[in-house]
């Protein structure tokens, strides 16, 4: 009998040549550190209460991050079904993993422009990196992969076109995230005296070694992080500011969740309601009661 190890790296070597490299970087990860519970296992042993117990030990993550690791291992199982080494899937009995979207929590107006205040003492490229990313709903990763040839000053849009994250950089989530966005007003100003301020090999933001930034760990820890002491906020991520952005461009009825889906690289509207439209629906605290809909 062929142990799961074997069919684990070759899930991993099919893989290589079908996905992108972060694709594959992260895959091989979740074999390494999530399925070697598994390794020494011959590949008919691994029944429903065997993978049960591995799942109930696994403490440290949320059921979106396991759903990952559950791919991965029906993936490797397939492969075993293919051969004939097995002749029933195990995960056929396990009971799928239920993922809640959490409650956004986007930042005030008033939010906004302290934590902008603030950042002016702050390294130059964090600021700009808070710019865009409050004016544009710009995931963070497509914020550090953007690229000068990107930025069109003279029409006013910005074309993103990748994303980085610790994996490496690589095409966005969807061929729809592949998109224009327009440069508002309120961005243009610091975002060309930026351009024209610096000297550049090739990306928006690089560090002091003309390299583009991995992640925003450097960002989150050395700026953002203090920021929100100093002003009393309760944390929340970097990716918050898309949160804010979309929230804010559907309260003030400046687009439609259609068009919000398509400024945000949503492949269909769904998730504009299922998280923005949901949100603004259960925050009726400031609806304007004083009106006359007869």
């Amino acid at each position: 009998m062929m142990k799961f190890s074997y069919y684990a790296d070759l899930y991993l070597k099919f893989g290589k040549k079908e996905w992108k490299n972060s694709t594959f970087v992260k895959n091989a990860g979740i074999v390494a550190n999530r399925l070697r519970f598994f390794d020494n296992m011959e590949i008919s042993d691994i029944k429903p209460s065997v993978i049960r117990v591995w799942l109930d030990g696994i403490s440290d993550v949320c059921n979106k991050s396991k759903k990952h690791y559950l791919s991965a291992l029906s993936q490797i199982i397939k492969i075993a079904l293919e051969d004939e080494e097995i002749s029933k899937n195990p995960l056929v009995h396990i009971k799928k993993m239920q993922h809640i979207t959490p409650r956004i929590e986007p930042f005030t107006n008033e939010e906004v422009l302290k934590i902008l205040e603030v950042s002016k003492k702050y390294n130059e490229n964090f600021r700009i990196f808070l710019k865009v990313g409050f004016f544009t709903g710009l995931r963070t990763g497509e914020i550090l992969a953007l690229k000068i040839s990107d930025i069109d000053l003279q029409n006013r849009v910005i074309s993103v076109n990748s994303t980085r994250s610790r994996f490496g950089e690589s095409t966005p989530k969807t061929y729809l995230s592949i998109r224009k966005v327009p440069i508002l007003n309120t961005l243009y100003d610091p975002l060309k005296e930026f351009l024209f301020s610096r000297r550049f090999d090739k990306y928006l933001l690089e560090t002091q070694y003309g390299k583009p930034y991995k992640d925003t760990s450097v960002f989150t820890y050395d700026y953002w992080k203090p920021i929100l002491r100093e002003l009393n906020l309760k944390y929340r991520r970097l990716y918050n500011m898309r949160h804010t952005y979309a929230t804010n461009m559907l309260y003030q009825n400046f687009v439609s969740p259609v068009e919000l889906a398509k400024l945000l690289g949503h492949s269909t509207p769904k998730m504009v309601y299922d998280v923005y439209v949901n949100y603004l629906n259960s925050n009726l605290k400031d609806f304007d009661r004083n009106i006359q809909i007869y």
